[in-house]
């Protein structure tokens, strides 16, 4: 029986699961130059991705340019989930504009209330934390 590693950081979309990744990841860097965003970097000798600035499109750029099957996953995902601080109310009430830029559905906007986050549906691109005006919404490894 295989041994499961923790995700150790935020992966470009469509990395195989992490103790594959780890091995078949060469740290050419080509997913990285390929990245129209700009956010694959190599940590550690292996691609990793940062949100931290801009969002991820889910592109497929990367997976293309990956020669070692280290982003041969069929589902798209970057071992990120989206987390909302305790309350995303502003001084004009509640905004949705998290829930109408996610392109997943991740996001249910709830009435008076911060919104919910299926994730499931969630990707981790970061889409909803680039549209948002409180900068209360962040993204933790997935257990």
């Amino acid at each position: 029986m295989g041994v499961i590693v923790k995700i150790q950081a935020a992966r470009p979309p469509f990395a195989v699961d992490e103790s594959l990744f780890l091995r078949l990841c060469d740290g050419c860097g080509l997913c990285a130059s390929a990245c129209p965003s700009q956010i694959i970097t190599m940590e550690k000798g292996v691609a990793a991705i940062d949100i931290s600035y801009a969002a991820c499109d889910l592109c497929g750029r990367c997976q293309q340019a990956c020669p070692t099957l280290a982003l041969a996953e069929q589902t798209a995902h970057t071992g990120l989930v989206a987390t909302i601080a305790n309350s995303c109310e502003n001084m004009y009430g509640f905004c949705d504009s998290c829930e109408s830029s996610c392109p997943y559905g991740a996001l249910v906007w709830q009435e008076d209330a911060k919104p919910r986050i299926d994730t499931a549906l969630c990707k981790g691109c970061g889409q909803c934390a680039q549209s948002c005006y409180n900068s209360i919404i962040s993204f933790q490894l997935m257990t």
